[in-house]
């Protein structure tokens, strides 16, 4: 019994023992919680203060940002960089690099007409979201080739871009781009692989010293070789985390790249929202004819307030959602749509998880609309297809604002029958075209004369040619200065007496044709009198000339005896007309003339030449 005693005894003593041990355990547990509270306490004061004294050494950032601490491990930085004002990223890196690993940074900056040096892609340890409004950002391409980028630990989560200027000297950019032959790095390329949400909104590039150096550099060939670095790496950005990605408002400044790029070439699984809306776009939306393949949990495509004209066939490959999951929605309002089409309506009516919102758009209400809402109400649509009925005209002005839906025939004047007269409209243009060849051939009358004769030996009626009752020795005495003699031997000799122009001419030249042993004045005088005509290639050299004075008065008295046009007048070059033999200044202005810079200078000179003048007319 007593040891049974003792046991029981013991088991008592056990009992309270292991009560007591138990308490004493219980209370042991509550002191660590305690002292892991208040060392963690200590640890993120410590964590706080070493994040404030190092952001305090920043002289630029301390003065003109605010830092705040949000959550156990983030703070949040808020600048405002007013004018005269910049911050450098180069120095938020250095001071993310001295504060703890755990540590994380929202940045937001704002800038007042100030100036921000962050070199894209923005990587800085620690920093976790990136917000940029209405800043000039400089230094922007500075990275693209610097390989130390890829070893900056990618933590940007979200970034976001508005209403910023990217400003650029072209020697720097040139600098960056066209002088390695180098690709661009992975991380200037993808930018953050590892974000949730990347916005770019009317975002753009203005260099700034452009028209100062246009001179200086190749600017095109920097260019196309910028281009051709973006467009040519085909690397395959992996956006394992991406839900949103925009770029929008860029107005006619986005590249098809950035469409082809994110839709063909990176992996973007995971990517719901994507937004191309205002961006001035025509045809571009073509690209995303097989979005479903590429991201395969997508909600939101938006491509509104652009200029798309036509719709191209949008399949949904056969897509299912769950009960969770809302419906597919692309967003094609505000564009420049003017028709709904029978294709269209065709196209929406297999779409049973998207829908396709062509609302806002400019409908033009003709017609043709009556046929195609009726084909509307006859075809069995997906609820979300309903606002179809909605539609608005936009044109003609009498129905703007009116529902497609309730366009009658009466209001679009389609009751009248038009009966269209085949042979009217092809006799109506028959006329028509006559009467134009007509009028062009009656105000072209005297080129198509000189046409005629000189390409086609083809003489008009009225017209006497090559045929006089004085038969002659030339038909032309070329009167021409010393000094334009190599222009009548090399030029004008080819053109007249060749037989490969037409019919050659028979020249008279003072310098080849007068008699030997006669006096100058006897050699004029037999060279106008035994020619139909007399050319008068009038230069200053002519002007200055005693002989070829001579030559046109002799000439002159023969076209008055004559009175018919014996006298051809050429001017060659510009000719001055003041102190002139008044003799000559009153042919000038009393005779049509010909100027070298004719286009059917040649043609009108060998029409001019082969005129005679009839027996009828001599008399």
């Amino acid at each position: 019994m007593r040891y049974y005693v003792t046991v029981l005894n013991i088991f008592p003593l056990l009992g309270l023992g292991i009560n007591i041990v138990t308490v004493t355990n219980e209370s042991n547990n509550d002191l660590v919680v305690k002292q892991q509270k208040m060392n963690n306490s200590i640890h993120t004061f410590t964590n706080f203060s070493n994040v404030i004294n190092e952001f305090q050494s920043l002289e630029n950032w301390s003065r003109l940002c605010n830092i705040s601490q949000t959550g156990h491990t983030y703070f949040d930085i808020v600048c405002i960089i007013q004018v005269d004002s910049s911050i450098k990223l180069s120095e938020f890196r250095n001071f993310t690099d001295k504060v703890s690993s755990n540590i994380r940074f929202d940045l937001s900056v704002t800038c007042e007409d100030g100036v921000i040096y962050f070199p894209w892609p923005f990587r800085a340890d620690k920093l976790n979201k990136i917000y940029i409004k209405d800043c000039r950002i400089k230094d922007y391409g500075t990275d693209y080739k610097n390989q130390l980028i890829n070893s900056i630990p990618d933590t940007i989560k979200y970034l976001q871009m508005d209403n910023v200027t990217v400003s650029q000297r072209v020697g720097e950019f040139y600098d960056s781009i066209s002088k390695a032959n180098s690709a661009i790095t992975r991380a200037a390329e993808c930018g953050p692989e590892n974000a949730f949400s990347i916005i770019r909104r009317e975002t753009k590039v203005k260099f700034e010293d452009l028209m100062k150096n246009h001179k200086l550099y190749d600017f095109s060939t920097a260019l196309k070789q910028h281009n051709h670095y973006f467009n040519t790496q085909k690397r395959a950005c992996l956006y394992n985390n991406l839900e949103v990605y925009e770029i929008s408002g860029q107005k006619g400044n986005l590249r098809k790249n950035d469409i082809n790029k994110i839709v063909y070439t990176d992996v973007a699984e995971n990517l719901k929202i994507l937004n191309f809306s205002n961006n001035g776009m025509f045809d571009t939306f073509y690209k995303m004819q097989g979005w479903q393949r590429s991201f395969p949990v997508m909600e939101y495509i938006d491509f509104s307030n652009n200029n798309i004209q036509v719709l191209p066939m949008i399949p949904d490959y056969g897509l299912t959602v769950t009960k969770n999951k809302s419906f597919v929605t692309i967003d094609l309002r505000r564009n420049n749509i003017t028709s709904l089409t029978k294709r269209m309506i065709d196209s929406f009516s297999t779409h049973e998880f998207v829908k396709v919102d062509i609302s806002e758009n400019p409908f033009v209400c003709d017609c043709g609309v009556l046929e195609v809402m009726a084909y509307l109400s006859s075809k069995t649509m997906p609820k979300v297809y309903d606002y179809l009925g909605s539609l608005e005209c936009s044109k003609p002005s009498n129905v703007r604002g009116r529902k497609l839906i309730n366009m009658s025939a009466t209001y679009l004047n389609c009751n009248k029958e038009t009966v269209v007269n085949f042979q009217v409209v092809v006799l109506s243009i028959v006329t028509i075209t006559l009467v134009i060849i007509t009028l062009l051939t009656i105000y072209f009358r005297n080129m198509i004369k000189v046409i005629l004769f000189t390409r086609l030996n083809i003489n008009c009626p009225c017209e006497h040619r090559s045929v006089t009752v004085d038969e002659k020795e030339y038909d032309a005495f070329i009167a021409y200065s010393e000094k334009d003699v190599d222009w009548v031997i090399h030029t004008a000799l080819p053109k007249l007496e060749s037989e490969d122009a037409g019919r050659a001419c028979r020249l008279c030249l003072h310098h080849r044709d007068f008699i030997v042993g006669n006096t100058i004045a006897d050699n004029i005088f037999y060279s106008v009198e035994n020619s139909y005509h007399t050319i008068l290639l009038i230069t200053n050299d002519f002007l200055k000339s005693e002989w070829c004075m001579m030559e046109f008065r002799t000439a002159l008295r023969k076209s008055l005896h004559a009175k018919g046009s014996h006298l051809i007048i050429v001017l060659k070059g510009y000719i001055t007309l003041d102190n002139i033999d008044p003799d000559l200044k009153s042919c000038l202005n009393s005779q049509t003339y010909l100027k070298m810079e004719d286009v059917l200078f040649w043609d009108k000179l060998k029409y001019a030449i082969s005129f005679r003048h009839s027996t009828k007319q001599n008399d």
